[in-house]
């Protein structure tokens, strides 16, 4: 109901110019288990509150997704991500082996296309 409502194509789209990417829950079984806490508030909206980029690189580390793969490569290669830091978070986060060999993988292939955009 949300996504119709405030979502991309919707009314309020439509005549604002912008949508709400509406976050279900399960996506947070994906975020660093602390992730709450580095939340911060959107200027003007005191109940409105937007992820830090690492926690939003840790969830799409586990899709994996080329359109996650080409954000955080861009993000990472304009310096608005730090490696290290996203790597830190994806090693707090408990997983199940399978998922640390995958979105290791997955970052390790982020870095590479990250360092091929700032060289070229």
């Amino acid at each position: 109901m949300l996504s119709k409502c405030l979502g991309k194509n919707s009314p309020f789209f439509e005549r604002f110019g912008y949508y709400a990417d509406i976050v279900r829950p399960a996506a947070f079984d994906n975020f660093p288990p602390d992730f709450r806490d580095r939340l911060v508030t959107l200027e003007g909206c005191p109940r409105v509150f937007a992820l830090d980029p690492h926690d939003m690189a840790v969830a799409k580390l586990f899709a994996g997704r080329p359109k996650d793969i080409r954000l955080l490569s861009f993000l990472l290669a304009t310096g608005r991500l730090d490696e290290m830091k996203v790597r830190k978070l994806l090693w707090d986060r408990p997983m199940e082996e399978k998922w640390i060999v995958k979105t290791h993988a997955v970052l390790d292939q982020i870095v590479a296309e990250a360092a091929k955009q700032r060289a070229a």
